[in-house]
């Protein structure tokens, strides 16, 4: 799957988003090195080419605890590739990978505005990912704090409205609008 792996070329890539620290470029390298040593203990590397080109990559690893969820650790994608689909390749890629080995998954991913932005508009919510979460200012004057979720299944349940889960309950919210607008004439 990697037969040349090579370090330097996701410290590269990763620079080139210019939206990561010095500090979380040494992190990363860690991790792939600790990756490299025993792949899928407890990281899974994902990588998306153009041709021999590394173009984005992603590091997941299970919650401790937890069967079925998973942290997207680190998203990267090559500044120069935001403008194409490559960012989405990697999310459909990263569900794939989990649901070859169970029948449904619940997938985390804390961000940056900063870093959610070098992804390419909406690419998380493009990718299905409802956000939960948001701290204003959290890593800084205009770098907030984003919390999102998916969960993703082999086979769906019938019982989930994926499209909208709080359908049934919208005749109750336009009772209560209507009863705020009486209040106001």
């Amino acid at each position: 799957m990697f037969p040349s792996f090579d370090l330097k070329e996701y410290e590269l890539v990763t620079s080139n988003t210019g939206v990561f620290t010095g500090v979380e470029i040494d992190l990363i390298v860690e991790i792939l090195k600790d990756w490299q040593k025993t792949p899928g203990q407890p990281y899974t590397l994902l990588e998306l080419r153009d041709g021999k080109t590394l173009v984005a990559f992603a590091i997941i690893h299970r919650v401790s605890g937890r069967n079925f969820t998973f942290d997207i650790r680190f998203i990267v994608l090559d500044r120069d590739y935001r403008s194409t689909n490559a960012i989405q390749h990697l999310f459909e890629m990263i569900d794939e990978e989990l649901l070859k080995k169970i029948p449904f998954a619940v997938i985390r991913v804390e961000i940056s505005s900063l870093k959610r932005a070098s992804l390419g508009e909406n690419a998380l919510e493009n990718a299905k990912y409802c956000q939960i979460g948001h701290i204003p200012a959290y890593y800084g004057e205009h770098d907030d704090f984003f919390f999102y979720i998916k969960a993703i299944f082999r086979n769906p349940p019938d019982f989930i409205k994926v499209s909208k889960p709080f359908e049934d309950e919208l005749p109750a919210a336009t009772h209560l609008e209507e009863l705020q607008t009486q209040e106001e004439n």
